[in-house]
């Protein structure tokens, strides 16, 4: 278990910046602490800037997140949860909720889901592309699919990004 945490946190190191400092969370904790910045080229988006935070959440955030989005919808919320994982891993255990829309990983990585336009986005996938002013908020089986899912929709140009650490196996449990 502390080789995950550590894990965690190196991760967290390098994805999720704000104001070019680093938040991590402590084992144990739902906090955020500072720590210090690592920069890395292949995290900087191509124009050189760096990208938005990425927002790393526990159940505890997650469960908030989701109870919106249930209650007020898509729209009203300014949500949309996006599970990563296959079909057939969704399909196992269920959807995190009822509203949440998968797109697997390499739709996003290999296809290029983000980047494409609305019409072909809505074809591939099966529903309306998020707008660069929702919050997209991603789950995958246990924490990292959906953290590269969150810094692929950063270099698509979204800058409210949230990535569940926890993912199914600590949802479902």
């Amino acid at each position: 278990m502390a080789g995950r945490r550590t894990l965690l946190l190196m991760t967290s190191t390098l994805t999720a910046r704000s104001s070019r400092q680093a938040f991590a969370f402590t084992a144990g904790r739902s906090a955020l602490v500072p720590v210090p910045t690592i920069s890395k080229r292949w995290m900087e988006a191509d124009s050189g800037d760096q990208m938005p935070p990425i927002n790393r959440v526990q159940k505890d955030v997650f469960s908030q997140i989701i109870d919106e989005y249930e209650s007020e919808g898509r729209d009203a919320s300014g949500y949309v949860v996006i599970d990563v994982r296959g079909e057939e891993e969704v399909a196992f255990t269920g959807k995190v909720s009822p509203n949440t829309y998968t797109l697997p990983l390499p739709l996003i990585a290999q296809e290029g889901a983000f980047n494409l336009d609305e019409d072909d986005f809505e074809e591939e996938c099966g529903w309306a592309k998020p707008g660069l002013d929702e919050t997209l908020v991603f789950t995958c089986k246990a924490g990292v699919r959906s953290n590269y899912a969150a810094q692929y929709a950063a270099m698509s140009g979204y800058s409210k990004l949230f990535d569940y650490i926890g993912g199914a196996d600590e949802w479902f449990c």
